[in-house]
């Protein structure tokens, strides 16, 4: 029984430490690229807000993804959308990995309250 419960509770610490790695990988991808810079936690400013882009995009993570590829339409803000294309062109190299974990990191703010 202690081997189980010892099991379990290192399987768990294992899955949080990794949790909290993804997502602060996808808030240090967001903040060394620049995004920081336009996109603000809950005000719209040059582009929208963290909270607008994470509501907008719940539950469509692969065409959040598609998007920052520089592959799919934009569905915030169609007609500000060519203010973000060079940005798109440094972000798009990302690995899949990477870009999964910027993805979401913006998903992420909008589940909770800013």
């Amino acid at each position: 029984m202690n081997k189980l419960i010892l099991g379990l509770s290192i399987t768990t610490t294992l899955f949080l430490t990794s949790a909290a790695a993804e997502n602060t990988t996808g808030k240090s991808i967001f903040e060394a690229k620049g995004c920081v810079m336009c996109h603000k936690p809950d005000v719209d400013t040059i582009g929208p807000s963290l909270k607008t882009i994470g509501k907008s995009y719940m539950g469509k993570i692969s065409g959040l993804i598609t998007y920052l590829q520089g592959q799919g339409t934009p569905i915030v803000d169609p007609a500000r959308a060519p203010v973000m294309n060079p940005q798109l062109v440094k972000i798009r190299t990302l690995s899949e990995e990477d870009m999964r974990a910027l993805a979401e990191h913006l998903l992420s703010l909008s589940e909770r309250p800013l």
